[in-house]
């Protein structure tokens, strides 16, 4: 190939604390002399920034970036109207095709670099990365590792030049650092043991030795892309469709070994914790899940070997690898069905349908869909791929399947995003809470209210269509711009009359320096508003009844003696049950083979039982929510301050309306 390559960097990232954490540690890793300057210095090299309006003062404000703009061109496009309070699988895919798509008819002559702000390079990885493109690969593939966020953000920080402000670790080192903070997911997926298992195992590790890792990713990253065509509207997740997509010849390169090409992926050490359970999965089971949504371009990269390790490869590394292959090999035999077709996968059509009723609120408006996704079943201008063999029973099986998953996906939007719920739900009584304080608040003409809310929580998207709010803001933006002090408050700052909190289980240790904070923020009157939600409550093994008493005194006000505080609370142990219960019908509501069949017919007659038991328990119940029940799902603090019309030795409220009167 004559001349030099050019080459588009595209990495999504936007929001404070990411941005942070990305300037921290993962952009110093880029910047090693092995990495971005090494690929830069060889090729016509543009690093383009997917992001948000908001997002940019920051991006100016870190340091590191003058480093980038000295080393080459940096340029943002927008993202605001992608981005949603959750699904970022979702967004990310449609941030990729947007930076894609931005090149217009020079697709095809441009090699796309692909880097999420949550990986971590070792040295030297895009050296060899540029030999690869050099060569003539038109798709490159890497495998990541994960670690633990929390454990191995501080090693990393600490191993950042002071003076340079770069990351350069050698791949052993960075490898032996995974090793030894390894995260859930891979101890999970490492099928060598049988104290941990995941539902899901879009990845499989072996273990060699106590420094050598073999893997099979069927979920592998797609690193970098010469388009052999332009890129069609989206109808599948990047990880699944931008390779047949974009390189329909099907040619394509693994980097395999961590010696030449490492990437650390950073995750919080709760992410997917749902899908974690104790014991071993079975050869079977994991194949008849496998079988669900993997594609012909899934199956083909599992068929590679990838190998982690941190020292040189023990002796007995061919035994290790057959005896892996021979475990891959009955695997692959036990998968009911043939490969799922990427277009218009049923995980991404499951995935817009979430995003959209993120994005809309619960009634998706397909006019407002942006460019980049494909709303249609197909694309009448995308070639067949020879592979496509369009038998009549294909077709048949085609079209019951995208019945069915039409049929779920309307159900879906029925079930709603909270509050937004119907009596059906198992979110029902949490958002009854909600809807019962919006009430109240909407018969309050000429009130100022402010929600506080993480920017993935559904109700920084929802509550805002109910009522009337000057402003939502995040936890961490708030204590940002409010200041470590009230003092930080001019005079004439805003003042509100209700100031609605809303936190999920999980970032409780934002609580109370939040509501400290934002005591300031009320007037003279005002009132303080808490809603604590645990989202998975009736699926975790700990009663967050008790849990929650152990956190009461650690996100009431500092002063609390100085507010009349009263609590509703949600959930309770039918709930928890028939919330189970309802988990196992799902399971079988995606039937992989014929034999499941039976299962599948019983539970699509049980699920009804199940929706009209839950129902009637979520009448019965909410009218009982002024004590917490057995396994609490979410509870609903009013904190009004006490004075002359306000006595704090008031008796108890039950009802709603007397539980919220104090906010009229």
């Amino acid at each position: 190939m004559g001349g030099r390559l050019k080459v588009k960097f595209l990495t999504a990232i936007w929001g404070p604390r990411y941005i942070a954490e990305f300037a921290r540690v993962s952009l110093p890793s880029y910047l090693a002399a092995g990495n971005l300057p090494y690929l830069a210095s060889k090729t016509d090299f543009e690093m383009v920034v997917l992001t948000s309006r908001a997002s940019i003062t920051q991006f100016d404000a870190e340091p590191i970036f003058a480093q980038i703009k000295a080393l080459c061109p940096l340029r943002y496009i927008f993202i605001d109207d992608l981005i949603t309070t959750g699904n970022y699988g979702v967004t990310l895919t449609l941030a990729y095709a947007r930076g894609i798509r931005d090149s217009g008819t020079e697709q095809t002559n441009t090699h796309f670099v692909f880097m999420n702000s949550d990986f971590v390079l070792a040295d030297g990885s895009f050296r060899t990365l540029y030999a690869k493109l050099r060569d003539g690969a038109n798709c490159v593939l890497a495998p990541s590792l994960r670690a633990n966020a929390e454990a191995a953000i501080p090693i990393l920080t600490e191993a950042v030049d002071p003076r340079s402000q770069t990351l350069a670790m050698p791949p052993r080192h960075l490898v032996q650092m995974a090793f030894d903070n390894l995260h859930p997911t891979v101890v999970a997926k490492t099928v060598t043991q049988n104290v941990l298992t995941s539902d899901t195992h879009n990845q499989i590790y072996w273990q060699a030795n106590r420094t050598t890792l073999l893997a099979r990713h069927y979920l592998i990253f797609m690193l970098a892309i010469k388009p052999e065509r332009p890129l069609h509207p989206i109808s599948s997740y990047c990880d699944y469709g931008f390779v047949p997509e974009l390189v329909p010849s099907g040619h394509f390169s693994v980097l395999d070994d961590s010696d030449q090409f490492f990437m650390l992926e950073l995750q919080p050490a709760a992410q997917e914790s749902e899908l974690l359970r104790c014991g071993a999965s079975s050869p079977t089971e994991i194949a008849e899940k496998l079988a669900i949504w993997t594609t012909r371009e899934h199956r083909l990269f599992a068929e590679v070997d990838i190998v982690f390790h941190s020292q040189d490869l023990p002796r007995d590394i061919d035994r290790c690898r057959s005896d892996f292959a021979r475990y891959f090999s009955t695997l692959t035999s036990l998968m009911p069905n043939s490969p799922v077709d990427h277009v218009d996968h049923r995980y991404w059509t499951l995935g817009i349908q979430s995003w959209a009723m993120l994005k809309f609120a619960g009634s998706p408006d397909f006019a407002k869909f942006p460019s980049e996704i494909s709303v249609a079943k197909s694309t009448p201008s995308r070639a067949v791929e020879p592979w496509r063999i369009d038998t009549l029973w294909q077709r048949t099986r085609a079209g019951l399947r995208d019945g069915y998953l039409a049929f779920i996906n309307r159900m879906r939007i029925a079930a709603g995003v909270i509050p937004n719920v119907p009596l059906w739900s198992h979110l029902w009584v949490d958002s009854k809470l909600i809807l019962d304080w919006a009430e109240v608040v909407k018969g309050q003409p000429g009130k100022r209210n402010l929600l506080i809310s993480k920017s993935t929580s559904p109700l920084a998207t929802t509550l805002p269509k109910l009522v009337a709010f000057d402003t939502c803001i995040d936890p961490e933006e708030f204590a940002k711009h409010v200041g470590a002090s009230k003092s930080g408050l001019s005079e004439d700052a805003i003042r509100f009359d209700n100031v609605l909190f809303h936190f999920r289980r999980d970032d409780l240790r934002y609580v109370q320096k939040t509501i400290d904070l934002a005591e300031g923020c009320l007037k003279p009157d005002g009132k303080l508003f808490l809603h604590i939600w645990h989202e998975n409550a009736d699926l975790d093994q700990i009663n967050f009844s008790q849990e929650l008493a152990q956190f009461v005194t650690s996100i009431l006000p500092k002063k609390w003696l100085g507010y009349r505080i009263q609590a509703r609370f949600a959930g309770g142990l039918m709930r928890r049950r028939l919330r189970r219960a309802e988990r196992v019908l799902f399971r079988y509501l995606l039937p992989t083979s014929l034999k499941r069949l039976p299962q599948f017919l019983m539970a699509l007659g049980l699920w009804p039982f199940v929706a009209v038991l839950t129902a009637a328990n979520n009448l019965w119940s909410s009218n009982v929510s002024a004590e917490c029940p057995a396994f609490c799902s979410s509870a609903l603090l009013c904190m009004s301050r006490i004075g002359e019309a306000n006595s704090a030795h008031a008796p108890a409220q039950n009802s709603a309306r007397e539980f919220l009167a104090d906010t009229r």
